[in-house]
């Protein structure tokens, strides 16, 4: 299959589905330093987009119990910007980690432990992701929450993989999960599922922030995700149609079933694990 980013155009890539599981995994070896140079999320930018983004994430956590006093910690932050959008809201107590982001890549943030471990689109880009699950529970506090976000392999039709390669993400997403196979790894280190969302924080009721308009979105250019940081572009040409009206304004209301998110207690101090 294709990849979703323009650096690897006229490249294919392989990907399997685990029979017992229901995830999805990549085929070939990865060079992480290698893929990660000059990745297009890295242009990301806390505009008006993203922060309408993040204040759908932050009622999920405020819902599920998030307080202003709470310590938080972004793991794989890549640019920081939850981190900032975080503490310019009242989360002073807001702490970001990415290993491939310089500036956010000292380990000093790894040193305490925290009431709530964010991991958004972290563990499918793992090499090892039920290691890093592992990793996400010692860096939370007993009876802390942690919460992910992930593409879900249930979702994805591997029989029309031109359709979900967003989802795909191929090279850089190495091990994609079902919600059946992130809840069995999460029930075996102790964790209690708490609560859980078929779409994905970025799919809002705002207009032309939805999922489904940013795929025709990408559909009307050459289909990668670098189309997302380059200057907007004008309604003309194939933008020029009543779908993109229909999808902007009303998108939110048929998400694709491809993506998850869930929020997990940690075993409290004493608990089993």
């Amino acid at each position: 299959m294709a990849s979703n980013v323009r650096r690897w155009g006229g490249r294919r890539f392989g990907v399997w589905r685990c029979g017992a599981c229901g995830s999805i995994h990549a085929a070939e070896e990865a060079d992480l330093d290698d893929i990660y140079c000059g990745y297009p999320f890295q242009n990301q930018k806390l505009g008006y987009a993203l922060r309408r983004c993040y204040g759908v994430l932050l009622r999920r956590l405020r819902r599920a119990g998030l307080d202003r006093d709470d310590s938080v910690l972004d793991y794989g932050c890549g640019s920081g910007h939850l981190v900032r959008h975080l503490r310019q809201s009242g989360y002073a107590r807001a702490a970001g980690y990415d290993a491939y982001t310089p500036g956010w890549d000292a380990p000093d943030a790894l040193a305490g432990r925290y009431a709530w471990v964010l991991a958004q689109d972290l563990i499918e880009h793992a090499e090892a992701p039920v290691d890093m699950l592992r990793t996400l529970g010692e860096l939370a506090q007993p009876g802390g929450r942690v919460v992910i976000g992930a593409p879900n392999a249930a979702g994805i039709d591997l029989r029309r993989p031109g359709r979900d390669r967003h989802s795909l993400h191929q090279p850089y997403h190495r091990h994609i999960p079902s919600r059946r196979a992130l809840v069995a790894a999460s029930e075996r280190l102790g964790w209690r599922l708490e609560r859980f969302w078929r779409t994905p924080y970025t799919n809002t009721p705002h207009p032309f922030l939805n999922t489904r308009f940013l795929l025709h979105y990408f559909r009307c250019f050459d289909d990668t995700v670098d189309v997302a940081f380059e200057a907007s572009a004008p309604l003309t040409g194939r933008l020029a149609t009543p779908a993109t009206l229909i999808l902007g304004f009303l998108g939110a209301l048929g998400c694709p079933p491809t993506e998850m998110q869930a929020i997990f207690r940690t075993p409290e101090a004493g608990e089993a694990s």
